[in-house]
């Protein structure tokens, strides 16, 4: 039972990890995208912020009926995935008073974090 909680709670803590990682990435996109905006024509500029409008409304079912469409052709040629997850290597981190471990991939190169 311990087993099956260590890996609930490493997979939660990897989730999460993602999770900031895409929000700073959206964060930084978007900042591109205001400071590139201005030097487009009128035409483009109202392009480009339609669809960012659209982009931030898309809803969860769309984006799982898009990904089921992207899937579908590839479930006709290619095994299926397992889904398991794979052994991987842990470092326990020490954060605050409680100790955290997820999986060494997740770190860049030396050491120095998940980005």
């Amino acid at each position: 039972m311990q087993r099956h909680y260590v890996m609930y709670y490493e997979m939660s803590y990897g989730l999460n990890i993602e999770m900031h990682k895409q929000a700073e990435i959206v964060k930084r996109l978007s900042g591109i995208c205001a400071q590139i905006i201005p030097f487009l024509t009128q035409e483009h500029q109202q392009q480009v912020l339609q669809a960012v409008e659209r982009a931030k409304q898309v809803t969860v079912g769309e984006l799982n009926s898009l990904i089921g469409q992207q899937l579908q052709p590839l479930s006709h040629h290619a095994p299926p995935v397992p889904l398991t997850p794979r052994p991987e290597p842990f470092i326990p981190l020490l954060s605050g008073q409680q100790l955290h471990t997820f999986p060494c991939c997740m770190w860049g190169p030396m050491g120095r974090g998940p980005w």
